[in-house]
């Protein structure tokens, strides 16, 4: 289709190992977040830009409308929102197969991938932290390899913005020692 095509090429759209897959929200949605606020589009992303119900009284020229301003032309609005949406869409590896709403607007989207993969993504931060404190060191296990699987779970925990800082996670370490 011509349209994709037209906003494919303007859209940013990331490597494909950034492109969300339904495991990597929580450094997919931050890519996501920066590039709306540098486009000026995160409005049209939360919600806070909505669709104008009737005409303005008067039309500004384009030139005098940025993408964040709050009172968009109706015709203005339909374009900021289908990059916005074409922003999700092409930085997701099937939308549709992980359950995305891609037939609304922008703002819709975007709450169905919260909805979905943000209450995912906290599961699977408060699992890494479980999995991590209850890891234990026996005498018969290799201590470097025991060493390098726990800092791979703390980046892990990390990476879903867990609070486990280097203090906490030295205490970790030593409670999985033996006592002995």
């Amino acid at each position: 289709m011509i349209l994709n095509t037209e906003i494919s090429s303007t859209t940013s759209t990331f490597s494909e190992t950034d492109k969300f897959d339904g495991t990597n929200w929580s450094s997919w949605q931050r890519l996501i977040h920066i590039a709306a606020v540098a486009k000026g589009a995160f409005g049209y992303l939360d919600g806070s830009i909505t669709c104008p119900s009737t005409p303005p009284a008067t039309i500004p020229s384009s030139a005098e409308i940025s993408w964040d301003s709050n009172t968009p032309s109706l015709n203005e609005w339909k374009v900021h929102n289908a990059w916005t949406l074409g922003l999700l869409i092409f930085n997701t590896r099937n939308p549709a197969g992980l359950g995305i709403n891609i037939n609304s607007t922008a703002a819709e989207a975007w709450t169905s991938y919260i909805n979905t993969y943000e209450k995912a993504s906290n599961m699977t931060q408060l699992n890494i932290e479980q999995t991590l404190q209850n890891m234990t060191y026996s005498d018969r296990t290799d201590f470097n390899n025991f060493i390098i699987n726990m800092h791979n779970k703390w980046s892990d925990a990390r990476a879903l913005r867990s609070k486990i800082n280097n203090e906490d996670f030295k205490d970790i370490i030593i409670t999985s020692l033996p006592k002995s």
